[in-house]
């Protein structure tokens, strides 16, 4: 993609039963805001876009509106209304956070976003839109296309039936899709007067760790033992919803 940061397929993974995941029906991005128009005849003719699912704020939605796409619905799901430690912006963590402090409070957002009770009720709803377009493919995606969204691919992978090490290995290409943009924000800072751990603290507020991911995975098992109990009981996406999932998913 020439101007939409982060953007990837979650097709291709072996999942379940010697299937795969099948391409170009659940794409993750970044905020898809000024896109060329390349990039909207790639979402449009080849992925058949028809659905956007923004999980950003009504703050962040209404600072930069995604792009209107022609035939592609639109559906806002703000998963951190009700998320105390994920209302500061990344600029006011890093001027008051050391590394340490960054990696604490994503631990605790990531632990949050799984057992928050809006947060759940957002991602049960992503899941239930994803089963009901049947046809084409839905892009979800919050600001950096990192965090909310990384844990919503980790959801739909491991429920599909995707290998730790490949839903990890899908998580971490954030950091290699988002370094153009990432220096960028970075370049900015330090001409605005930022620097030593301050810096240090924006570069880790700006990527993605495993242990980030692991806590949210850590606290579902902790809470409802497998991941299908708690889409199953926290997510109200009950096994026939889960097998239906895998139907318009997964492919010989």
């Amino acid at each position: 993609m020439q101007s939409l940061v982060n953007f990837r397929d979650l097709g291709g993974y072996q999942a379940q039963e010697g299937k795969k995941v099948t391409h170009g029906k659940v794409l993750r991005a970044a905020q898809p805001v000024g896109l060329s128009e390349s990039d909207k005849n790639t979402l449009l003719k080849d992925y058949h876009l028809k659905k956007i699912i923004d999980f950003r704020s009504q703050q962040e939605v209404v600072e930069k509106p995604v792009d209107i796409l022609a035939g592609v619905a639109y559906l806002n799901i703000d998963l951190m209304k009700d998320i105390q430690s994920g209302t500061a912006s990344l600029a006011d963590l890093a001027k008051k956070a050391t590394v340490a402090e960054v990696d604490k409070a994503m631990q605790t957002i990531y632990g949050e976003l799984v057992l928050d009770k809006t947060s759940q009720k957002g991602y049960a709803n992503f899941l239930e839109q994803i089963i009901t377009q049947e046809e084409g493919a839905v892009l979800f995606h919050c600001f950096a296309g990192k965090d909310r969204t990384g844990v919503g691919a980790a959801l739909v992978l491991s429920l599909l039936g995707v290998r730790q090490a490949d839903i990890v290995h899908d998580y971490l290409l954030t950091n290699t899709q988002r370094q153009e943009a990432n220096n960028k924000m970075k370049t900015l800072a330090a001409s605005q007067g930022m620097a030593g751990e301050q810096l240090l603290a924006l570069d880790r507020l700006l990527s993605v760790d495993e242990t980030y991911l692991g806590h949210a995975f850590a606290n579902i098992k902790e809470n409802y033992g497998t991941i299908q109990a708690y889409a199953t009981e926290a997510l109200n996406f009950e096994q026939d919803k889960q097998a239906y999932l895998h139907k318009l998913l997964l492919t010989d």
